[in-house]
């Protein structure tokens, strides 16, 4: 007879490779797309897709972050600067920039392959408090003590960019006209 146990292992290890699929295809969806607005939604669904495989890993707070935060908000801006800008289809030529970066797609794919079958690796040692493990609380301590330069440079890059999008816009001033 099957083994509950292992009938349910085959199933989440058979999920997850799926959603990793996905979020892989979801990827060069991104990276291929001449559409802005598809690669942005194609950069959407890659984060739905993070979001349940740290679901599936048992990181339910990264996930809940993943949907809300970048799925959410950051995507809702990128498609807003995307609709501000203009979302013209990029016309697809064949030149040295783009062949360099299909050789590194393919490195980058090539490195990942050969860190999947090294095998596992070994536990970090040192003691760990299992009660506050993965907690909100834990991860604002270890963002807000030991990262917060990185979380300020990255909000503040966020809004360089936001600023950027609008000198980028160059919207035209017409006054109005009187009656």
């Amino acid at each position: 007879m099957f083994d509950l146990a292992t009938v349910f292992e085959f199933t989440r290890d058979t999920v997850i490779l799926t959603v990793g699929i996905t979020a892989v295809l979801a990827s060069l969806g991104v990276i291929l797309c001449s559409s802005p607005i598809y690669c942005a939604l194609y950069l959407i669904s890659h984060m739905i897709c993070l979001a349940l495989l740290f679901l599936l890993y048992n990181a339910e707070f990264l996930a809940v972050v993943q949907i809300i935060v970048y799925a959410g908000a950051v995507m809702i801006l990128f498609l807003f600067i995307i609709a501000l800008l203009g979302g013209r289809k990029e016309v697809q030529e064949n030149s040295l920039e783009r062949s360099i970066a299909f050789g590194l797609i393919f490195t980058l794919l090539g490195e990942l392959y050969l860190s999947a079958t090294v095998g596992p690796t070994k536990q970090i040692e040192g003691t760990i408090n299992s009660e506050m493990f993965g907690t909100a609380k834990a991860i604002g301590l270890e963002l807000f003590s030991k990262h917060i330069v990185a979380f300020e440079l990255a909000s503040a890059v966020l809004l360089v960019a936001a600023v950027g999008v609008i000198c980028l816009a160059k919207f035209s001033f017409t006054p109005l006209k009187r009656r």
